[in-house]
């Protein structure tokens, strides 16, 4: 099996953010000084056929990195960089399994002359041409979870060293759990996600279906890392996408095997749904009967819902926000107050006035009953259509704070 080195400091190369690769085709003039090459990317996970593209800046000794018809060799290496080619060998350490040589030809056919100036090839991902080698190509052992080796690039025939540069390998990432798996609609929720391949080598982002995480803090470790969610529009089933150094990982696909579920929850590879519940909270959530208060509510997905901005329209096919004794139901339970005069401020929130000095409404048909609002403990509720008999017209699952008091306080 090929081991990767735990630390790298001996080609004078150091950090990723200043990872570079030397490339040539043809040999270098006599006297011509290694040159230095841009990676397109300096990290990813072997066994995935990434390719790396880069650009040489050519040298008064060496005008011409790439001439045409040329095809270098490239090779990753343990040790700093040999004059000539390596025997393709595996990865040695010592007993403690600190690598201490080895080498990895790129497969030819992967390696491209674009321009006098750029290459490209891919990480090896198959033993070549040895089939003594670890079929997976360049792989991490040993609880690493990076790894740096020299990439060495040398003419056509392999016998003069034109550069070398430094490529990290990251493990691919992985998830093994999300703490909570839900969030409300307003977003805001903490949450942790724990699995593999959330190390520092880039930055962590991730998203929920489209919505971005924040606040992502990544543990030292690389095993975990905690998140803010955004807001969204309710859903289930939803799929929490982490990008790290060694590529995507859905939590539809937590071991990032790219196979279909086997169905079997008790398996590594069955999927972790994310949910939104379509909730909203209010402020203030409390007023005396026989006052008007305007309510502050806090949610998701308000500007592609339409309201109606007066008064004497609760059955409306609207959007409406109810005063509601309990769970909402159309045809039951329709709510004993109106908030009116809705404004949407943004998608994640609107301003609407409660007025309780009106007389209650009929919960069953939303007619005026002509008797007051009663003190008592109600929920504000949002609904996509007012319509009476339109079943529960997507109301809103109410999270904390979302419940609403009448009361003299």
């Amino acid at each position: 099996m090929i081991v990767f080195p735990q630390a790298f400091g001996r080609i004078g190369v150091v950090g990723a953010a200043a990872t570079v690769l030397v490339l040539s085709g043809a040999a270098a003039p006599a006297g011509a000084v290694a040159l230095t090459m841009t990676l397109s990317s300096p990290y990813g996970a072997s066994g995935v056929g990434k390719t790396i593209v880069g650009t040489v800046p050519p040298s008064t000794t060496n005008p011409t990195p790439f001439a045409a018809g040329s095809k270098p060799t490239v090779q990753f290496q343990y040790n700093a960089c040999s004059a000539g080619v390596r025997t393709i060998t595996q990865i040695t350490g010592t007993t403690s399994s600190t690598p201490t040589a080895g080498a990895q030809t790129v497969d030819p056919a992967t390696v491209t002359r674009i321009s006098t100036t750029k290459i490209a090839f891919q990480v090896p991902t198959a033993s070549y041409p040895n089939s003594s080698i670890n079929a997976t190509g360049l792989v991490l052992v040993g609880g690493q979870t990076t790894a740096k080796w020299n990439v060495c690039v040398y003419d056509n025939a392999g016998t003069t060293l034109i550069a070398s540069s430094v490529y990290t390998l990251v493990l691919k990432p992985t998830i093994t759990s999300i703490t909570p798996a839900t969030s409300p609609a307003a977003g805001g929720q903490s949450i942790t996600v724990v699995g593999t391949g959330f190390n520092s080598v880039a930055p962590i982002s991730g998203s929920i279906a489209g919505a971005p995480l924040t606040n992502v803090k990544v543990a030292t470790t690389g095993a975990s890392f905690t998140a803010t969610t955004g807001p969204r529009t309710a859903g289930s089933n939803l799929a929490l996408t982490v990008t790290a150094a060694g590529g995507t990982v859905s939590s539809l696909d937590p071991d990032n095997n790219g196979l279909p579920q086997d169905g079997d929850p008790a398996t590594p590879d069955a999927p972790i749904p994310f949910t939104y519940s379509n909730g909203i909270t209010v402020s203030p959530n409390t007023a005396a009967a026989g006052t008007s208060v305007s309510l502050d509510v806090i949610g998701a997905g308000f500007l592609t819902r339409t309201f109606d901005l007066t008064a004497g329209t609760p059955t409306s096919s609207n959007s409406h926000v109810f005063l509601v004794d309990g769970a909402f139901n159309s045809s039951t339970n329709r709510g004993v107050a109106e908030c009116t005069t809705v404004t949407v401020v943004t998608d994640t929130e609107l301003v609407c006035t409660l007025d309780l000095t009106l007389n209650r409404l009929d919960p069953t048909n939303s007619s005026v009953t002509g008797s007051p609002i009663i003190d008592g403990a109600y929920i504000v509720t949002l609904v996509s259509d007012g319509t009476i008999g339109s079943g529960t017209a997507d109301p809103t699952v109410i999270s904390s704070g979302s419940g609403f008091i009448v009361a003299p306080f």
